[in-house]
């Protein structure tokens, strides 16, 4: 597909599902570090916060596609909005969640073996395995739509992904103050840190003994979301964390997301209830956001 025509349908789907609800607004707006740093700071709110896990993959939309991102911002005031960060053989940036092209698209071998060319063609599975229209956005994409929206971009950028290539890309695009970066180990934490000292970082918080390591690890901890385990934990792990100023986030895909709403509808009411994790990531953002937010 030549690149005026990708652009001409990407312009076309989002102007469609632009119609379903007004842009956000309220307190989500983030023109400096401190802003978000507040934001997400732990203690502010009884609810949690909804995370859309490769921004949500409900009613058949693929995960990581433009027209998933634009129908979740529509829907879920203020979401964290979660991409997979990854780059093609030619060194472009893209969005997905797997490197292996025929888990969720058209294609097959590696997306890190293919070149941007080949990758831009392929089209989109959506949850249940089906074919859709949409394809793999660039990171530049993405980048460029996010800029001036009131939303969280919860940025996954994949070990093998360039971090400083990554984070110049958010800089560039006006994107730093409202995004948070997940790091797959200190180390990798501490470099973003020295490469962007006011960028907000995501690191796992799996045991008490990860909890020392980030302790002493040098990272501003308000600076810091932690990842937690995806069951739910005593109420003293969750304590321990807010008493270090963190925010927690916890994951129910591939868990709880995986249920029929009947039996799933608990679960997240619990969650919701338990006082513990202030961010809960889903694949369902939008019916979490309707469990969360129930009108009487």
């Amino acid at each position: 597909m030549r690149k005026q025509t990708r652009q001409a349908l990407t312009l076309l789907l989002l102007a469609a599902l632009s119609h379903t609800a007004p842009a956000q607004t309220g307190d989500c707006q983030f023109k400096d570090a401190e802003a978000l740093k507040s934001y997400l700071k732990p203690g502010k709110r009884t609810t949690p916060l909804i995370m859309a896990h490769q921004g949500g993959t409900e009613d058949g939309y693929p995960g990581n596609s433009m027209a998933t991102f634009e129908r979740t911002y529509s829907k879920v005031p203020c979401v964290l909005l979660e991409i997979d960060v990854r780059a093609t053989a030619d060194s472009l940036l893209v969005i997905s969640h797997d490197d292996e092209l025929a888990l969720k698209t058209n294609g097959k071998g590696l997306l890190s073996k293919k070149k941007w060319k080949e990758v831009s063609k392929l089209r989109l599975k959506d949850p249940y395995g089906s074919m859709t229209e949409y394809l793999i956005p660039t990171f530049q994409e993405v980048l460029n739509w996010s800029a001036g929206k009131n939303f969280v971009l919860i940025v996954d950028k994949k070990p093998e992904t360039s971090i400083t290539q990554t984070i110049r890309m958010l800089q560039g695009t006006g994107n730093l103050y409202k995004s948070v970066l997940i790091c797959y180990s200190l180390k990798e934490a501490q470099l973003a840190h020295q490469l962007a000292p006011q960028l907000m970082l995501a690191v796992g918080f799996n045991s008490p003994e990860h909890i020392d390591a980030v302790e002493q690890s040098g990272l501003p901890l308000e600076q810091i979301v932690a990842l937690t385990p995806r069951e739910l934990q005593e109420s003293s792990f969750y304590q321990r964390i807010h008493d270090l100023n963190v925010t927690s986030s916890l994951g129910t895909n591939g868990n709880i997301d995986t249920l029929q709403v009947a039996e799933s509808r608990p679960l997240y009411q619990k969650l919701r209830d338990s006082g513990g994790p202030d961010i809960i990531c889903t694949d369902n953002p939008i019916l979490v956001q309707s469990i969360f937010y129930k009108k009487d």
